[in-house]
């Protein structure tokens, strides 16, 4: 967890933009998640929603396979040679408001457009951390951002 050795972690001194620091957000980001857990298992211990059970009849489990299966297929189109990370989940996101979420098509695409602009202005300008990149990206030898 703090582990100080040197090369450990990239720094800004060997050239490498930005560098990982780890510091104490691993520590408080593993401790609110135990945190969270710890209220999960309290919750399954006392049995308080033990009458309803994990799904409420079929409907429950196709809810879920309706969640995981786009996000599976969005998964495996954000590799680098496909839609890459930003139009993947900008697709993602314009697919589930609009087909689970049931909002208007247009604002589903605007969502989907500022979640994919929005990423890709937070990780690639901000900070300057490089995600996968469309066929798109490569296609135009750079021209097209994502």
């Amino acid at each position: 967890m703090f582990d100080t050795r040197d090369g450990a972690l990239p720094t800004s001194a060997a050239g490498v933009p930005g560098g990982l620091r780890g510091g104490w957000y691993p520590f408080w980001a593993s401790a609110v998640m135990l945190m969270g857990g710890a209220v999960v298992m309290y919750q399954a211990a006392r049995g308080i929603h033990a009458d309803e059970g994990v799904f409420k009849g079929a409907s429950g489990v196709l809810d879920l396979v309706r969640f995981v299966l786009p996000m599976l297929v969005a998964t495996y189109l954000m590799s680098e040679r496909l839609l890459g990370f930003y139009l993947a989940s900008g697709a993602y996101t314009a697919y589930y408001s609009g087909v689970t979420a049931r909002y208007r098509w247009y604002w589903a695409v605007a969502g989907g457009v500022a979640i994919a602009v929005a990423t890709y202005l937070i990780f690639e300008v901000g900070f300057s951390a490089l995600l996968p990149k469309s066929f798109l990206y490569f296609l135009t030898d750079g021209a097209f951002p994502f």
